[in-house]
């Protein structure tokens, strides 16, 4: 017997040969299927990750536009009063300073709602695409329980049924076969990360909606508001 060692991105494939066997088909079969299960693994690790780093740079843009739209409101409530759109008690002024000036420049909180809606709409687009890429995959999961096929472990359950007449020794093959499955299920598990990050992130993303929503309108009374006046 020689021990082969195989070294692959995902971890090392190590396994034992007696040479003096010839390797016939359902064992060359099964040993790529093997190879493969390592490489459509590795690949989606890959795939896993990247989308979680998109969802990270989503988190932080949504999370600016939140924040971003919180002086937007507190101008807009002033000026809602200002033109009797709301009455007084909306704000927060019972204790004020005889002193106290109010200076809002109308052009400047047009601008600044105008520009809020650029980059809401620059995420969108980015959240669209990651959307897409989500749903196509759990699809795919939801159909087929993982990236890789039945087929894959059948052809590799070939080579135990006809251990016998293998090349490869058998007990090398079940240990490498069960460091890949761990392997496999971490990759499972980060994939779970993903799932909840995913749902979590596109739920912020539909409230920074309806909030945005909902000040697009305040501003477009505002807006008539100052034209009737």
């Amino acid at each position: 017997m020689k021990e082969i060692v195989r070294e692959h991105p995902l971890r090392p494939i190590i396994l034992r040969f007696d040479f003096e066997k010839p390797q016939l088909d359902f064992e060359k079969q099964g040993l790529a299927s093997h190879y493969l299960m390592h490489d459509l693994t590795w690949s989606m690790q890959q795939e896993l990750k990247a989308h979680y780093q998109i969802l990270e740079k989503l988190d932080m843009e949504i999370t600016a536009l939140e924040f971003q739209l919180l002086p937007i409101e507190q101008e807009m409530d002033i000026v809602e009063v200002f033109l009797n759109i709301k009455p007084p008690s909306i704000l927060p002024l019972d204790e004020i300073d005889e002193d106290f000036e109010l200076n809002i420049e109308m052009a400047d909180l047009f601008k600044n709602i105008i520009d809020h809606g650029d980059l809401l709409e620059e995420v969108e687009i980015e959240i669209n695409a990651e959307n897409t890429w989500y749903q196509k995959h759990f699809d795919m999961i939801y159909e087929k329980e993982s990236w890789i096929d039945e087929d894959l472990w059948d052809n590799i359950h070939q080579i135990y049924r006809n251990f016998t007449e293998a090349q490869v020794d058998i007990v090398s093959l079940d240990r490498d076969q069960e460091e890949f499955r761990e392997v496999l299920s971490d990759v499972f598990d980060y994939q779970d990360l993903y799932a909840e990050y995913g749902e979590t992130v596109f739920e912020m993303y539909n409230n920074l909606i309806r909030r945005a929503d909902k000040n697009y309108r305040r501003a477009e009374v505002i807006n008539k508001h100052i034209k009737e006046l």
